[in-house]
């Protein structure tokens, strides 16, 4: 019996880490830009992923490589870049629920691109109902902040992350570890990262560190969220199926909307409870909740 329960507690523990990490992204945007902190939290992120996976992954073609630069650049760059700069133009309650309907993107990018199955009258009717919950939310009228390009940067950052989980499943085909190849895909990210800060001028300001308050949150997102959660969420995955733990999936925007008007004093308004309702109802029409239902 235990051993069946840990699976479900190590997914709602992941989603709960991760449903924080939007309103830990917005403290440290007091003290850091968002490139500042997305370099740190991959540091730490991928020092802990050498700690699981210390060998160097050897890729099986040439070909491979250029499918995890992509990965690097979309995912581990591309998406939480979007994700950290949205912060700055909108709540993290905003950000959490907008950012959820990757899934949604990562449908359509698979029917056009993979011919895969599951784009119907269900489907396009989820997508509708939950655009419309984020459109309810932006065009609010009251004390929430959701500028134009929060809600751009957001839905940016939703199909970065689609385009990311594509290029994920074709190397997930090719039977690499998962660890190793987040590692390697970091690693990449990284690399993006450094060019972008010498680019830009930036210089990561070390004396901030000595902020309990930075120092704390970054640990967090790099040590926790990213290498611990990975660990916690692959177990679960492992034994629940892919399917049935993407349910727990629906869970990460609603968990985020508490903890930033718990901890960031965010307002929780009828139009945010009600958009935020309309986007987990679109999404679970879309990929079929009712089949996860019945797996769970």
């Amino acid at each position: 019996m235990e051993n069946r329960l840990l699976p479900h507690i190590a997914a709602l523990f992941t989603m709960f880490v991760w449903g924080l990490t939007f309103v830990s992204t917005k403290v440290l945007l007091e003290y850091l830009n968002p490139i500042e902190i997305l370099f740190a939290r991959t540091v730490l992120g991928f020092l802990a992923l050498c700690l699981l996976r210390p060998r160097i992954l050897r890729t099986k073609a040439k070909s491979h490589e250029l499918l995890f630069a992509a990965a690097g650049l979309t995912g581990a760059f591309g998406y939480y870049l979007a994700e950290n700069t949205a912060l700055q133009f909108a709540d993290a309650s905003f950000v959490s629920v907008a950012v959820s309907t990757a899934p949604l993107f990562t449908a359509l990018l698979g029917f056009a691109f993979l011919k895969e199955e599951g784009f119907g009258l269900r489907f396009v009717a989820g997508f509708i109902i939950a655009i419309s919950g984020i459109a309810l939310i932006s065009f609010q009228e009251g004390p929430a902040h959701a500028s134009p390009i929060g809600v751009v940067l957001c839905l940016a950052g939703a199909l970065t992350w689609a385009v990311y989980s594509i290029i994920i499943k074709r190397l997930s085909s090719y039977g690499y570890d998962t660890i190793a190849v987040t590692k390697r895909v970091f690693a990449w990210g990284l690399a993006y990262m450094v060019i972008m800060l010498v680019v830009t001028g930036d210089a990561f300001p070390l004396a901030v560190l000595a902020e309990p308050t930075v120092l704390g949150n970054l640990a967090f997102l790099g040590i926790l969220a990213s290498a611990g959660c990975f660990v916690t969420w692959g177990y679960s995955v492992k034994h629940l199926g892919a399917t049935a733990a993407s349910a727990y999936i629906y869970l990460q925007a609603p968990i985020t909307v508490i903890w930033a008007v718990i901890l960031l004093g965010e307002p929780l308004t009828a139009a945010i409870v009600v958009g935020l309702a309309l986007v987990i109802v679109g999404l679970a029409l879309s990929e079929g909740f009712h089949i996860r239902k019945r797996e769970l």
